[in-house]
């Protein structure tokens, strides 16, 4: 069902090297994870994470962008894609028995709509994994860490609102609020736990600049990786696999939380 490849290199050689450090941990999690099937999974961007994860293609794919699912389908990971957002997921009641989504419901203005749908298209004692930020994610960046070092916690709190602006968040909670956001849709928290340390978030921060030129590289060529060799990463694999090693922590910058739909 999953990849049992080196996830890192899968991720480096695909993708810039702070995405890659993040989503190569994620990759091990949901691989990690026995998926009952028929699967739905809700954000799935344009399928690489899925690519890099599972050798077999999941039973169904949604994202609200069409140039996302356009590539989606190119990568075969996918018996049937649909344009869509959560608001709306057009299955029937009890379609799924796993719903599994990576870093998306941070996104999602309306969160409520979608956490209903998600209950709603998941057969009773369904899975529900998913992974998304915590409250420490833009407090453990590098920028914010060293100005209020330095005694600048205005600034420290200006970058930390920049950087959760650019990537989009509508909200980065902690695992309490979580649990009861979850728990009021009838979607029962089976375990949960925090990853990406502290010290992996600063060097998360430090390497969007690193592969800053990989956007130029997406935009001439469609890649973010134009050489994808693995000679041309050496100097940089050792030390991001030390944090991909050992990703878990106590308050980590990111969650994994395993759900069940509760039977009624």
């Amino acid at each position: 069902m999953t990849q049992s490849n080196d996830y890192l290199m899968r991720h480096l050689q695909a993708v810039p090297a702070f995405r890659a450090l993040l989503r190569s941990i994620e990759a091990q999690k949901m691989a990690s994870f026995s998926f009952p099937r028929p699967i739905l999974d809700l954000g799935c961007g344009d399928g690489n994470f899925a690519q890099m994860t599972f050798v077999e293609p999941l039973d169904a794919g949604i994202d609200p962008s069409r140039p996302s699912i356009e590539e989606a389908r190119k990568t075969g990971m996918y018996r049937e894609l649909k344009l869509t957002d959560g608001l709306t997921i057009p299955y029937p009641d009890g379609h799924f028995a796993s719903v599994m989504s990576n870093s998306v419901l941070e996104h999602i203005p309306n969160l409520d709509a979608t956490l209903r749908e998600v209950h709603r298209v998941l057969q009773p004692g369904g899975l529900f994994v998913f992974t998304t930020p915590s409250e420490h994610f833009a407090e453990y960046l590098f920028f914010p860490t060293l100005l209020r070092n330095l005694k600048l916690q205005n600034l420290a709190n200006q970058y930390e609102n920049y950087f959760n602006r650019i990537s989009r968040h509508c909200r980065t909670d902690s695992a309490s609020i979580w649990q009861a956001r979850l728990e009021s849709f009838g979607l029962r928290v089976r375990e949960w736990h925090a990853y990406f340390t502290a010290q992996s978030s600063r060097l998360f921060d430090l390497l969007h600049y690193y592969s800053a030129p990989t956007i130029f590289y997406k935009r001439l060529t469609g890649r973010w990786i134009i050489a994808p060799f693995a000679l041309n990463f050496v100097h940089l694999t050792p030390l991001l696999r030390r944090h991909v090693l050992k990703p878990d922590c106590a308050d980590g910058a990111y969650l994994f939380f395993v759900c069940q739909r509760e039977r009624s």
